[in-house]
């Protein structure tokens, strides 16, 4: 690589060592060739490392800053440039944050190092995996184990006896995640039975710095302040502050050169995040604890140096007396981050409730819809059973006036004749002169017409009569049958029907129409007995068993059951309780039944009425 410098005269040149604030005339160093050649590679050193140093990776390094921010840069820029002028591949960029920014930027790894309070660094470590490297040595030869506290100061003069009597005083601090200026006081009113923010009605949080806690006292806006350990001693020190117009209230013996009202707990330390290179951290902390006490970098820095981390138990046992443990958050300072999520949330709940109303509103109105469809279904449906049971009526009517009408029509003229004849015997047997022919022409006319009304009622006979198909059948399969065909007037007469015993394979010989006739006319006569009954008591019992070589078939209801009157009457032809019933079911069951060489009888129960048909089982050829 070659480097091309423009001519310049020598005498315009000056030098400025790295090292140092002043300049030299080059023409004063230009006095033999050995100056002149040493400039050259200084030169020419300054330009090769000068691309190495501007390519070097920048590394984050994050102080908590309790005092104004400036300040705190001010404090510990020359402890990051020691270890940016040792460093080769790194160079370290101090950030001075505040405690929320920390909060906030810890989340997107948003620097590597941090060097902060106790309670913070284990805050870190608890939520993002942070290891301690090193803890800071304090000032004074003091243990940097037991080295922070906090310190009640008010005007000289102001009376102090115990923490009971703050609770009446103008209290002031910084802010609740103040260690030393907040939460190591927080102990020791724990243990005395009080909370700091709801027994102190007048403590406030001023926020930072921290330093003009102690002129709000001085000045008279407070009464007293908590403010860490050494911050009075500092700043009178320095003279901000008069010596002799603030001291310390509530003192512990504590050896040191620092008055505490509390216990002591360990200083700052230095950790590194999670991210953060392993090979890194060593180097760092390697030229940390090689970093001299009267060192520039320890002296601004306020610290006489760092030393291995300190045991740190005291301070998991601080926050889990006041109940911070496990590092629970500060929900004020959350509020803002955590309020678009809530708001968010609370739209969709409102949203969900909304559209829960706006269901349960069309469920209701569907919901009485189909309750009144359902209610003029059932109007419509009884309307109809009513009109096809006056259809029936009329037209059993009609068909028994029309067999009638033939029947008399057909009998009329015999029983006319024979009524004549007799007359004409009776005539014949009152005349004086009795002609025995005559007479017994007449009475064979008589006996002609008489036949010629059997013979018609014969034919009537056979005409109504129904010749019967016989073949097997299987009883219990037509009573499943007829149960699924009876299933709507179940429904509609709100009838269960129950099987009391399990149902026996049986076969007999019969026709199967006219054997599932009988059983559907005994089913509606049972539940139209059950009408008048409570809809949960309205059960029709239906049974099939063995009774010697004999199949029973029964079934019983639930209704009032039959007077011994009825019941001696029941078999019996136009016998019936009906308004609209002719009387002929029960003896049409009975014709039915002895036709299939079978018996039927009604038996009184307690409560209802069973009647039961005694089949003959099919013998096996």
């Amino acid at each position: 690589m070659v480097f091309r410098m423009p001519a310049l005269k020598v005498s315009q040149l000056t030098l400025t060592p790295a090292c140092c604030n002043y300049t030299v005339p080059v023409d004063n160093l230009l006095r033999d060739t050995v100056t002149t050649r040493l400039i050259t590679l200084v030169c020419f050193a300054l330009l090769l490392a000068a691309p190495q140093a501007m390519s070097r990776e920048p590394v984050r390094m994050a102080v908590l800053a309790f005092d104004a921010p400036d300040k705190v840069r001010q404090r510990w820029q020359p402890t990051v440039d020691y270890l940016n002028a040792h460093l080769d591949e790194h160079k370290l960029v101090l950030l001075a944050l505040r405690p929320h920014q920390v909060d906030r930027l810890v989340q997107h790894q948003s620097f590597d190092f941090f060097i902060g309070n106790a309670v913070k660094s284990l805050q870190l470590k608890q939520g993002y995996g942070s290891s301690q490297l090193l803890s800071l040595k304090p000032l004074g030869g003091r243990d940097p184990a037991f080295a922070v506290g906090s310190a009640i100061v008010t005007r000289q003069g102001h009376q102090v006896d115990n923490l009971q009597s703050l609770r009446s005083q103008r209290l002031v601090s910084v802010s609740q995640q103040a260690f030393g200026g907040f939460i190591a006081f927080w102990r020791e009113l724990d243990q005395q039975g009080l909370h700091p923010l709801s027994d102190f009605p007048f403590l406030k949080f001023v926020g930072f710095p921290q330093s003009k806690l102690l002129h709000q006292v001085a000045s008279g806006n407070a009464d007293a302040a908590i403010v860490p350990t050494c911050l009075l001693e500092r700043m009178e020190s320095s003279g901000q502050l008069p010596k002799g117009k603030l001291s310390v209230a509530l003192p512990l013996d504590i050896a040191g050169p620092c008055v505490s009202s509390t216990r002591l707990y360990p200083y700052s330390s230095l950790s590194k995040m999670g991210h953060t290179s392993n090979r890194l951290a060593r180097q760092v902390a390697r030229l940390l604890l090689d970093l001299e006490p009267g060192s520039p970098a320890a002296n601004v820095g306020r610290y006489e140096g760092w030393t291995v981390p300190v045991d740190d138990s005291h301070v998991y046992a601080l926050l889990k007396e006041i109940r911070l443990w496990p590092f629970n958050a500060d929900w004020r300072e959350l509020w803002p981050e955590v309020t678009p999520y809530l708001l968010g949330l609370m739209a969709l709940l409102m949203l969900g409730y909304i559209h829960h109303l706006r269901v349960r509103a069309m469920v209701t109105r569907r919901t009485a819809q189909l309750q009144q469809e359902m209610a003029d279904h059932r109007q419509t449906q009884e309307e109809l059973e009513q009109q096809q049971r006056g259809f029936y009526k009329a037209q059993r009517v009609l068909l028994t006036g029309e067999m009638a009408s033939g029947i008399a029509h057909e009998l009329n003229q015999p029983l006319a004749s024979i009524r004549y004849l007799t007359q004409g015997c009776q005539y014949r047997l009152e005349s004086e002169s009795l002609d025995k022919g005559a007479l017994n022409q007449g009475l064979d006319r008589i006996a002609d017409q008489t036949d010629r009304a059997r013979e018609i009622i014969r034919k009537l006979r056979e005409f109504c009569a129904r010749s019967s198909h016989q073949e097997p059948v299987e009883l219990s399969a037509l009573v499943t049958e007829t149960l699924a065909l009876m299933a709507p007037d179940c429904r509609h007469n709100r009838c269960q029907i129950e099987l009391k015993q399990p149902v026996s394979a049986g076969v007999i010989t019969g026709d199967p129409t006219l054997l599932q006739q009988v059983l559907v006319n005994l089913m509606r006569n049972g539940m139209e007995a059950m009408l008048s009954l409570p809809e949960a008591q309205r059960r029709l019992e239906i049974a099939l068993t063995h009774s010697g070589d004999e199949l029973c078939l029964s079934v019983r209801d639930r209704g009032p059951g039959l007077s011994d009157a009825k019941l001696a009457r029941l078999f019996l032809p136009f016998e019936s309780d009906k308004p609209d019933g002719l009387g002929l079911g029960m003896t049409i069951c009975k014709r039915i039944v002895e036709e299939h060489n079978g018996r039927i009888e009604a038996q009184r129960q307690q409560p209802g009425l069973a009647l039961i048909c005694h089949f003959p089982l099919r013998s096996t050829p």
